[in-house]
């Protein structure tokens, strides 16, 4: 099937954030999988309402204890079915990393191409945070997972598409280099957020900057 604008910015979004594909045939089929906590089910529906057509099955509650918190973690996702429309998203974002023997995600070479307001409004509602409630207006995305390279690639296509300066901050765990988050700083916060604002679900609000310090 051919995909609406608004499905293919979602795909680009969240496949840079939290969303993620998955293949049991070495890359040739792929399908869709998305999972949040159950404090984010309106944005985890508001997915599903979007990728409807390429699912059999609505959204399932599930709730286990984390053991090693033992606390009980309460979630929704849903799969979409395998579909041939996804294998260019599956192309775009994993290739075969010959020292694990698996496949691994990150920044498409050509993301210059796909980074509407959209699709970043929904990278940022999936990795996004605030820096600082309160205090500043300066906002976070959590990137660490991408290579410094695919990052840069970001970094200069929205640079390039919004004039949107951005820089990048480490991410350690206990002392340990874990990667690189992509920071937008109080001058940039304002563009930042009038790019953003009209995709926004309502439950996600409370993770972007209005501009005096608090939330939408």
């Amino acid at each position: 099937m051919k995909l609406l604008e608004q499905q293919k910015d979602l795909l680009i979004g969240t496949l840079l954030g939290d969303g993620n594909l998955q293949t049991e045939t070495s890359g040739r089929t792929w399908r869709y999988r998305a999972l949040h906590k159950a404090e984010h089910k309106e944005y985890l529906f508001h997915k599903y309402s979007v990728l409807q057509p390429l699912c059999k099955s609505p959204p399932i509650y599930a709730a286990i204890v984390d053991s090693r918190t033992n606390k009980l973690c309460q979630r929704w996702y849903f799969n979409t079915t395998v579909n041939n429309s996804l294998r260019h998203y599956g192309n775009l974002f994993y290739s075969f990393d010959p020292k694990t023997n698996k496949l691994v995600k990150n920044v498409p070479k050509n993301i210059e191409l796909f980074l509407t307001p959209r699709a970043i409004a929904y990278w940022y509602m999936d990795d996004g945070s605030l820096k600082w409630l309160g205090k500043s207006n300066a906002m976070r995305i959590c990137t660490e997972s991408f290579s410094k390279e695919g990052l840069f690639r970001l970094q200069t296509a929205l640079k390039n598409r919004f004039n949107l300066e951005t820089s990048l901050v480490k991410k350690t765990n206990e002392g340990v280099l874990v990667g690189y988050r992509i920071a937008i700083n109080e001058q940039n916060s304002s563009n930042f957020r009038e790019i953003i604002r009209p995709y926004l679900v309502e439950c996600m609000k409370y993770k972007v900057s209005d501009g005096n310090k608090s939330h939408l």
